[in-house]
């Protein structure tokens, strides 16, 4: 997993940085990892200014059932592009 990629996801979540240590490409960003609203934000804002990759455009195209289904191995994906 990239580094910079699991800073941003501790960043937004407000945690320390070895909790991104143990996130997993599957692990789910609402489900499991149970980011809110204001953490998507966050994470919006530090992927674009870090990756130039748009979170708020992937989550718009996504269903009710996408969006719950989102992973972390979807940002890596997300921030390779």
């Amino acid at each position: 997993m990239d580094p910079a990629l699991l800073a941003a996801l501790a960043e937004a979540a407000d945690a320390l940085p070895e909790w991104a240590e143990s996130l997993a490409p599957g692990d789910r960003l609402d489900g499991d990892l149970a980011l809110d609203e204001r953490e998507f934000a966050a994470l919006d804002a530090l992927l674009r200014d870090r990756f130039g990759a748009d979170l708020g455009a992937l989550r718009a195209g996504l269903g009710p059932d996408g969006l719950s289904a989102l992973t972390v191995g979807d940002l890596a994906e997300l921030v390779r592009r």
